[in-house]
């Protein structure tokens, strides 16, 4: 047989009065258990009761729910609270419970059709934020008490008097008398005009954070991250089909509230231990299509020189630093192989990523392609064309891309202020391009060799 609110109202302070009995229980069990004196046996039992009767007291259903209609005022029951924006703000929290759903196309408050309502306030009163949420039948103290009427409080007393002392006290918190903003809290004067003349004037605007959607968020992404969910998820990892849909949020943020004392901030905030899940809101990311370079004049292009812009950055700090004491071996391996052969790598990369692009094959026939003959006879490995292939054999394409390098790393290592360099350099930068292009060539897969 089900509860009626009132029992379930009776259950709740019974528990609540166990709960203050149970240390004061095991106390006394545990003397009795190990004790066969009589007089041990009896003081245990005497301070016991000693010590039990004034909770069994205070827990007289008339007597606490008389205190906890006193208490009542310490809280305030909310569906959308003031103390996320700042644990310390002072601002009225606002319990909004019934509002006309609308598809506006957007999850909101009002998309809820069930709201978790919070309780701001007195930790220490939020055991009546708990009296006042239990439903049954989907109604709860909460819903009488904005109906005008507490009906499930008559089964503890006959007292009108004293269930309109109950019901005023405990629609104190329902919210605040007067409601009331913070300079904790985020405020947005909005001018507004109302008379129609040149006086100015302004609502005062206080978005506040809603726990309820909160809530809501916070069960349905734990949902699917624990519980029943355990098959389908593994189903998932393994790569298995499973008959049940897959349902997860991913890329969730975790903002948290309260430190390490949730409960200051909330009720509901200390049921989710003060985390509350934010979905990833980014903008989507695309990865570039792969065209062929048909505008640009030179492989060594703005895409490459970003693509190089560290290590260049990097280059010119070493040449920049380096002294009279410097002129030896050391040095020259570490400008080979720490600088000169990374961006050559770098090179290659970008060369194999546009000779990749099989289905563009033939591009440097374009008549709108900018590129250099001699860098196009590099770049588009797989064109069709038979003379375009005996050029390409000849190789002499080698040499001008080659010179073309070492050209260019000269001008982007130009800095006259701190060092030189002239042909001595550019014929070395090309020597050492030229060694690791051949041997780029023969490792490269021809025409018709894929």
């Amino acid at each position: 047989m089900e509860l009626t609110l009132s029992e379930a109202i009776a259950d709740y302070i019974e528990q609540r009065k166990q709960t203050k009995l149970e240390p004061l229980q095991k106390a006394r069990d545990k003397v009795l258990e190990k004790s066969d004196d009589a007089t041990e046996i009896s003081m245990a039992k005497s301070q016991y009761h000693e010590a039990a009767a004034p909770i069994e007291a205070a827990f007289k259903p008339t007597e606490w729910l008389t205190d906890a209609a006193k208490r009542a005022k310490q809280i305030s029951l909310a569906t959308h609270a003031a103390k996320f924006t700042h644990s310390d703000a002072k601002g009225s929290s606002i319990l909004v419970t019934a509002i006309e759903q609308q598809n506006l196309g957007y999850i909101t408050t009002a998309s809820l059709e069930s709201k978790a309502i919070d309780a701001v306030g007195n930790a220490a009163a939020l055991d009546v934020a708990k009296l006042l949420k239990i439903t049954i039948h989907g109604e709860s103290l909460i819903d009488q008490l904005q109906n005008k009427h507490v009906d499930a409080l008559k089964a503890f007393t006959d007292d009108k008097a004293l269930l309109n002392q109950w019901q005023l006290g405990f629609e104190k918190a329902l919210g605040d008398e007067k409601r009331s903003g913070h300079t904790l809290t985020k405020q947005l004067y909005y001018p507004v005009n109302l008379e129609g003349n040149d006086a100015e004037k302004y609502h005062l605007l206080c978005p506040l954070f809603s726990s309820s959607l909160a809530h809501e968020l916070h069960k349905q992404v734990t949902k699917t991250r624990f519980g029943e969910s355990k098959n389908i998820r593994d189903a998932r990892k393994k790569g298995h089909f499973h008959q049940v849909l897959d349902e997860n949020f991913p890329a969730t943020a975790v903002q948290n509230f309260g430190g390490s004392k949730p409960q200051n901030i909330s009720q509901l905030n200390s049921e989710r231990y003060g985390q509350s899940f934010l979905l990833n809101c980014a903008p989507p990311t695309y990865q570039a299509q792969s065209k062929p370079p048909l505008t640009s004049a030179s492989i060594f292009n703005r895409e490459f020189g970003f693509k190089t812009s560290m290590l260049i950055r990097e280059f010119k700090a070493f040449l920049t630093g380096l002294t009279e004491q410097d002129r030896n071996f050391k040095t020259r391996y570490k400008r080979d192989y720490g600088f000169v052969q990374p961006l050559l790598d770098s090179l290659f990369n970008h060369a194999v990523q546009i000779q990749s692009l099989i289905e563009h094959a033939g591009w440097a026939n374009n008549t709108e392609s900018k590129m250099k003959h001699e860098h196009a006879l590099w770049l588009d490995v797989n064109n069709p064309s038979a003379t375009f292939q005996t050029a390409r054999e000849k190789g002499d394409w080698l040499e001008v891309v080659a010179n073309d390098f070492s050209l260019w790393l000269l001008r982007k290592l130009e800095n006259k202020q701190h060092y030189l360099l002239g042909d001595v350099e550019q014929q070395y930068f090309k020597k050492l391009c030229l060694h690791e292009l051949k041997a780029f060539e023969r490792h490269t897969p021809k025409l018709g060799e894929q």
